[in-house]
């Protein structure tokens, strides 16, 4: 005689059946219509720093190469003396020399930077770094192809844009950091911030490594020059 089977195991195989056709026939889970789109203003409110740096260095950068097809012929000239005089300068000089110099015109801008970031007001200025470094290679990259075509291209592939892209990226960086830094001052002058030595501590620290990474971007700089700049006739 077969032994009956207790009401706990029809009751589990029950739950079971249950579990598998919720899981297999029933209908999927619905997303909320609005869920994408708190998700996309999540991450924009997170790094709206980082696109509004960008956006301003797309800005100077279309202002630099408008402004170099755009200038007169006088101002064309100059800015070719220019250029040229600082390409025969830097061909003169060592890869040491070439690499110090070129640092010292990134320290120029991340020392701003810093002391912008220390400003309780230094937002508005902060915006305009971006657009001044892009601005300059704007107006070296328009003046590359135009004089020089292809030429001019394989210079600003091989010689200067390498280093130049890293420098970029090393001041958006900073520049982001100064801005929070300068909110916290500002939220520190009102009152809604305690004042903290160790986001002091901090911040300096991770200029530090900012620089130490300006450091190698000036090595490549100075590396890419000696080993490319003899290849073109500018």
């Amino acid at each position: 005689m077969k032994q009956l089977r207790s009401p706990s195991f029809f009751k589990t195989l029950s739950l079971k059946k249950n579990t598998l056709g919720r899981n297999s026939l029933g209908p999927p889970k619905a997303r909320l219509p609005g869920a994408g789109l708190e998700h996309y203003s999540e991450f924009l409110r997170k790094n709206w720093q980082k696109f509004a740096l960008l956006g301003l260095l797309g800005l100077g950068l279309f202002l630099g190469a408008r402004t170099a097809a755009g200038a007169s012929s006088g101002w064309q000239e100059q800015l070719v003396a220019l250029l040229r005089a600082q390409r025969l300068h830097r061909m003169d000089n060592n890869m040491i020399s070439n690499a110090i110099a070129y640092f010292g015109g990134d320290l120029l801008f991340l020392a701003a930077a810093y002391l912008l970031g220390l400003c309780a007001a230094g937002l508005p200025l902060l915006l305009l770094l971006p657009v001044l470094r892009g601005l300059g290679l704007g107006v070296v990259s328009g003046w590359l192809y135009m004089s020089h075509g292809a030429a001019g291209v394989g210079y600003s592939v091989l010689v200067l844009y390498p280093a130049t892209v890293i420098s970029i990226l090393i001041m958006l960086a900073a520049c982001k950091e100064s801005m929070l830094m300068s909110s916290d001052m500002l939220l520190m002058l009102g009152g809604k911030l305690e004042r903290a030595e160790s986001s002091l501590r901090l911040y300096t620290t991770r200029y530090f490594v900012l620089l130490l990474s300006s450091a190698a971007a000036a090595a490549m700089d100075a590396l890419c020059f000696a080993a490319f700049s003899g290849v073109f006739e500018l």
